[in-house]
């Protein structure tokens, strides 16, 4: 490292002008202290001090698609209400969709959701009416149950009676005339009748009351049934009236907007015609593999850029990226190739730091921003946090070079 080197120069620049003379003993003193101070500072700096020299760190930040909630809702931008390259602030509207048809889908919903509430609530009058009914048709059967049992008692008195009137007669011959038996016995075979037609009504009354009992429990079917259809059509009405609010599009949080093509007449389908840019920024850096277990999240660290030369701006370490494109696989079902993988990776000997950059009042670090950043990762004794002085005159003695080259 020419910085460590230049340290050490300076230091044998001072002990000569106080006198010590440039004698062998101080020469090898001089060259093999440098070589070994070298050495020491070059592998603490990478290991300890990690700092992507390539001028690569680059400045990102999450985007957003300014797009409606659903693959459903497209049409043509009806309005827009932002320009290219403007700050937006959360909840600000965006841009709006045509919505005719959505507006006509909402209506569709109301009437069809007013059939299934009058629908549901014919349904539930006729389990009413199916249940007075079927209660109608219990009151007939205890009714015929009591003219029956009613009849049978008359029916054995009238018997009773007749057995009488022959009993008597059979004592006393001609008490009781011939045509007094025939009426009694006649009196007799009507109530029999009679009780015959009530258990013929009796059994005509249970198959109507069990009828009722169908027909109740169908109208309670029908009652659920309908009551899922209203459901139904209120979660399609909630459903339409969703689809029509996603007709109006809004910032989701603060951030910005860049050189967007859209206009106002544009279709909108499955495609975004728009992104944003959140305020949040961070910076994706380089590190070699020998600081990597070093690397631990909350970690301080530094940023400059040539947006603005001289300034150095503080990080922290927000996470390690623990894989690369390079490790990705491929989801075809065949062999990796040797040489080829070997070969493309063999210079592959970086991952990436995700810092969390902070950018004070009236500073604005574009998206896309590259520049210098280094870490101040862990280390086994505190006497290697000189390591962090060396760096960040390192990286403060290239934000000064930035005024007149960016690297």
């Amino acid at each position: 490292m020419l910085e460590g080197l230049a340290v050490w120069v300076l230091f044998i620049y001072l002990l000569r002008l106080v006198g010590i003379p440039w004698n062998k003993p101080f020469k090898i003193f001089a060259y093999g202290g440098g070589s070994a101070w070298l050495i020491f500072v070059w592998i603490g700096l990478i290991t300890w001090a990690p700092m992507d020299l390539s001028g690569g760190s680059v400045v990102q930040s999450p985007h957003i698609q300014l797009r409606p909630g659903s693959n459903r809702v497209t049409g043509d931008i009806e309005h827009l209400y932002i320009k290219p390259n403007a700050k937006i602030k959360k909840g600000q509207l965006v841009y709006e969709i045509a919505d005719d048809s959505y507006v006509i889908a909402v209506e569709k919903a109301q009437a069809q959701l007013s059939i299934a509430e009058m629908a549901y609530k014919s349904a539930v009058q006729d389990i009413n009416i199916a249940n007075t009914n079927y209660q109608a048709s219990l009151e007939d059967i205890e009714i015929i149950k009591n003219q029956i049992s009613a009849s049978q008692q008359d029916l054995t008195l009238k018997q009773r009676t007749l057995k009488r009137f022959v009993d008597q007669n059979s004592k006393v011959k001609n008490t009781i005339t011939e045509s007094s038996l025939d009426q009694q016995r006649t009196i007799v075979e009507v109530a029999k009748s009679q009780i015959l037609i009530l258990e013929s009504q009796y059994d005509k009354s249970l198959i109507t009351a069990n009828k009722n009992k169908n027909l109740m429990e169908k109208s309670q079917l029908t009652v659920v049934s309908k009551e899922s259809d209203l459901k139904n059509k209120a979660a399609s009405l909630k459903q339409a009236e969703w689809d029509l609010s996603q007709t109006k599009v809004f910032a989701p949080v603060d951030g910005y907007v860049t050189n967007f093509m859209a206009r106002e007449g544009q279709f909108v389908g499955l495609i975004p015609r728009l992104k944003m840019y959140s305020n949040e920024k961070f910076v994706l850096m380089r590190i070699n593999h020998q600081a990597f277990r070093n690397i631990k999240v909350g970690q301080e660290a530094e940023f400059a850029t040539a947006i603005y030369p001289g300034k150095v701006f503080s990080a922290k370490v927000e996470g390690v990226i623990e894989a690369t494109g390079e490790s990705q696989g491929s989801l075809v079902a065949r062999e990796v190739n040797v040489r080829s993988t070997t070969g493309k990776n063999v210079m592959n000997k970086h991952h990436f730091v995700r810092l969390r950059i902070t950018e004070p009042d009236g500073y604005d670090i574009p998206v896309g921003a590259v520049g210098l950043a280094w870490v101040n990762a862990e280390k086994p004794i505190p006497f290697l946090n000189f390591l962090n002085v060396i760096r960040g005159i390192i990286i403060r003695m290239k934000a000064q070079i930035y005024f007149i080259y960016s690297m």
